[in-house]
């Protein structure tokens, strides 16, 4: 089971987005993207799945990730990053029942200093990664330490990822002209209806 904290703040995320109207608006600066986050009750309870496609390749995810939702005492909620260890495997698996179930724990790796703290205000639920961790992040060969953050509110989803030079902070890669501003195109809440009874 899950606990209502839990439940409903998954309820709220769980579906599919896009910043396809930011896309349009700014092509040089924003690339359509589709995010999709779907439950995934044959594992812990909280686990959700994360596929993240551009809107002109929907079928090769360039990150996969499951997350898993804890409630903290201190009433933060706890999302727990992990990668896969194949994830070619799973492309898809968002729009695949039968591939999505066939997820295990075994299939994970868990991302060590990656994992995020969401604290639920009055506009809704902000998420940036916990106090003190330090991700690392390659790109372009080199080390950056990931810097982000997001905002879940009704149907709107803000998401920021920079990635950071680990001595003189400066900044790598990322946005440089503000958040992803995602609205929701599809809601799957109904998965959780029996997931986790």
């Amino acid at each position: 089971m899950i606990n209502p904290t839990i439940r409903r703040f998954l309820s709220l995320l769980c579906g599919e987005y896009s910043n396809q109207q930011q896309a349009f608006d700014n092509p040089p600066l924003y690339a359509h993207i589709f995010l999709r986050y779907r439950p995934l009750p044959q594992l812990t309870p909280g686990s959700i799945l994360l596929e993240q496609t551009y809107a002109v390749d929907p079928n090769t995810p360039y990150r996969l990730r499951m997350i898993r939702a804890e409630e903290q005492p201190s009433g933060a909620i706890k999302l727990w990053n992990h990668t896969f260890r194949e994830p070619s495997r799973f492309a898809g698996a968002t729009f695949n029942p039968e591939l999505r179930h066939s997820i295990q724990a075994t299939d994970l790796i868990n991302l060590e200093q990656c994992h995020y703290q969401v604290l639920e205000q009055e506009d809704g639920y902000h998420g940036a990664m916990e106090p003190g961790c330090q991700c690392i992040v390659r790109r372009n060969g080199k080390d950056t330490v990931l810097v982000s953050s997001f905002h879940l509110q009704g149907e709107s989803l803000q998401t920021l990822d920079r990635g950071h030079d680990p001595i003189t902070n400066e900044r790598c890669w990322g946005s440089v002209a503000g958040p992803f501003r995602f609205q929701r195109t599809q809601s799957w809440s109904a998965d959780l209806a029996s997931a986790w009874m």
